[in-house]
């Protein structure tokens, strides 16, 4: 069955790295040290494949693998990678642990928009009515402006960023952490095919593979690295909002936090990013304006 996959990346020389990096995305875990994908060229893809194959247990049985490059090079799925036009560049910040491929459904020129114009809106799922209104009312805002906004599509703040950019006819991309044909959360389901209708998914993960820890945690630095400011609205002190808001500040990105009552749990995270300098105090889209133009 390896010889099947090999046979499959290497039977169009054209998409030879593509296939490769379809193959590396079914087989290793994003997030692990020295991912095989940092090794890859434009021609050693089989080889880096082959070599995981060989050497490394992988917890995908071979079948999926030849199955998911195949609905590429027909047309049912589209990937991106690197090198290609649709490619966003601030993910090229994150290195070796760059993501090795992205599954996308909905307007790939959306990627193309110039990095200061995109904004990722993240926050606590158990949102209040005054994080779920303040998410809405900055995504309405920034929208009106001009900025894509990038949310995990998640419940709570993220769900009310999504559905106030599409309500102002912005432009709403969203990162999962599952596969692109298994849309997540549930709840969210119609909120997420509106998305691929008038916005962008994205996602690493391959169809059909189902959200886990260690793929939310994952998705935290692609969130952090796809926008030019990330702004947190209602976060715990440890929560994955929280860590989009730190990897954003390593990656030297601009980061806002909204501050929230002092009573509040769910800002706890905000006022701690605020204390410690990691994040400027938004409380407006003018705010967050006039912090990406120092």
């Amino acid at each position: 069955m390896n010889t099947q996959i090999l046979d499959q990346i290497t039977a169009d020389p054209g998409q030879q790295e593509r296939f490769a990096r379809i193959a590396l995305a079914c087989l290793t875990i994003p997030g692990e040290p020295n991912p095989p994908a940092a090794r890859l060229t434009g021609t050693n893809g089989p080889a880096v494949v082959q070599h995981i194959l060989e050497t490394t247990p992988h917890p995908l049985a071979d079948t999926p693998v030849i199955e998911t490059i195949e609905r590429v090079a027909d047309g049912t799925h589209t990937v991106i990678i690197p090198g290609d036009p649709q490619w966003p560049t601030g993910l090229d910040d994150l290195g070796p642990d760059r993501p090795v491929a992205l599954w996308a459904v909905g307007d790939l020129t959306l990627l193309a928009s110039a990095p200061g114009q995109t904004v990722t809106l993240t926050g606590a799922r158990a949102a209040t009515s005054y994080g779920d209104y303040t998410a809405a009312e900055l995504a309405h805002d920034l929208t009106r402006t001009g900025h894509s906004i990038v949310t995990g599509g998640a419940y709570g703040i993220d769900a009310a960023a999504t559905r106030a950019t599409l309500t102002t006819s912005g432009h709403a991309i969203v990162v999962l952490a599952s596969g692109i044909d298994r849309p997540y959360p549930a709840g969210n389901i119609g909120l997420l095919h509106q998305v691929t209708e008038h916005g962008l998914v994205l996602t690493e993960t391959p169809p059909s593979a189902a959200p886990t820890r260690s793929r939310f945690v994952a998705r935290t630095r692609i969130l952090a690295a796809l926008s030019a400011a990330t702004v947190i609205v209602e976060a715990g002190a440890r929560s994955g909002a929280a860590h989009v808001a730190h990897t954003a500040h390593r990656l030297a990105r601009t980061v806002g936090a909204v501050p929230g009552p002092i009573t509040s749990t769910t800002s706890t995270g905000c006022h701690l990013l605020i204390q410690a300098g990691i994040a400027r105090l938004i409380t407006s889209a003018n705010d967050l304006a006039l912090t990406v133009d120092e």
